[in-house]
């Protein structure tokens, strides 16, 4: 099993951030290895991702969502959590950990554990401009 975390501080509420993180159909727009997502309900989506050069589809669920503080979603082969802390001058801090369990990622790279570092650290700068950017339409 790999395992990486990481961390960003975005400047919005953290309801914001949550808003969009409990979305699926939204993670395109931010997570770079995201090639696909197709919901099934407000809950699940079937995903396809890219990670490390090998394609990786998944179904995943949203297994537990507190509003402002916390979204966990699960797939067999990935579970990616975040939890936000919103600041005293109204930005969040978005902690992020990232659990990937699926032997076909070894086939791709020497170093997995790098390929899914930098994965979680493009994803989280591609979440801070997803949010900064809808904030600022508003």
């Amino acid at each position: 099993m790999l395992l990486t975390q990481d961390a960003v501080r975005v400047s919005v509420p953290a309801m914001s951030a949550y808003e969009h993180l409990v979305h699926f159909e939204e993670y395109p727009r931010f997570m770079s290895g995201v090639l696909a997502c197709t919901p099934a309900d407000d809950t699940s989506a079937h995903l396809t991702l890219d990670v490390g050069g090998c394609r990786v589809d998944l179904d995943a669920v949203l297994a537990e969502a507190r509003p402002g503080a916390f979204v966990r979603w699960e797939s067999a082969a990935m579970i990616e959590s975040f939890w936000l802390e919103e600041t005293p001058d109204g930005c969040t801090d978005v902690a992020a950990t990232v659990e990937f369990d699926d032997p076909r990622v070894h086939l791709y790279s020497e170093v997995p554990e790098h390929v899914l570092r930098n994965r979680l650290r493009m994803d989280l700068k591609g979440f801070k401009r997803l949010c900064e950017e809808s904030a600022a339409v508003r």
